[in-house]
């Protein structure tokens, strides 16, 4: 009897597999269309970055030829907080699916550095600055078929970029490498039938990695992030 009623799923499968275009289509929802350019803009929000705990050390005078043992000068913590942007994305469909972007986005988060545990006993302080933060990124998407109503699309994303963070007043560039994964919907105000041009909105979540850039301990740094925005097609 299992035998048999597997071969019947399979073959039922199967059948649904090849047929026409017209029915994969209603069930894969609206869609870019292939190498025709689409634009969007939106606002962004990315998380707080940890930078990291760094002593400062000294050591002590001494006479002979023995080095003392080093002490704990004092201690930083530096944050860079959480802010708001924006960002500019052009994504290139080369099928209903499959889409490739390049965005360019920018915030200015406030770094923070909190000065603690002076050796002389001096009260604990803190330093902050206002950080220009800019990134570039290339992406690769994937379409997902239609949730639920027929105007939403969830997609997936990931893709690697350029980081550029400048100090307050352009004192000091500093610049590193960006990776990003995450997920997000596309919803059409207008077209997805690839005969109109395409209008709708877009919302994303994502996880940002950072190498390098402003950063005081080694090692990659993480956040999460999301995008609010617009999307025109050409």
């Amino acid at each position: 009897m299992r035998p048999t009623v597997t071969a019947t799923l399979v073959c039922a499968a199967l059948c649904l597999a090849c047929q026409p275009g017209t029915a994969h289509a209603q069930t894969a929802g609206p869609a870019l269309r292939p190498w025709r350019p689409v634009v969007g803009v939106a606002g962004t929000w990315l998380g707080a970055q940890d930078l990291g705990r760094v002593e400062a050390t000294g050591r002590r005078a001494s006479v002979g030829a023995t080095t003392p043992a080093p002490f704990v000068l004092f201690t930083t913590e530096s944050t860079l907080g959480a802010a708001v942007g924006g960002e500019v994305t052009l994504t290139l469909p080369v099928s209903a699916r499959w889409a490739v972007s390049l965005t360019g986005a920018t915030a200015r988060p406030t770094l923070t550095t909190a000065i603690s545990a002076d050796a002389e006993g001096a009260p604990n302080a803190e330093a902050s600055e206002q950080v220009a933060d800019y990134a570039v990124t290339a992406a690769l998407l994937y379409h997902l078929p239609r949730l639920g109503g027929a105007r939403a699309r969830p997609y997936v994303t990931a893709g690697a970029g350029y980081l550029r963070q400048l100090h307050e007043d352009n004192a000091l560039v500093e610049t590193g490498r960006s990776w990003h994964g995450g997920a997000g919907v596309r919803w059409w105000l207008r077209g997805g039938d690839r005969s109109t041009r395409p209008l709708g909105l877009t919302g994303e979540v994502r996880w940002v990695w950072r190498t390098r850039g402003i950063s005081f301990t080694d090692g990659a740094r993480s956040a999460p992030a999301a995008a609010v925005g617009v999307f025109l097609g050409f």
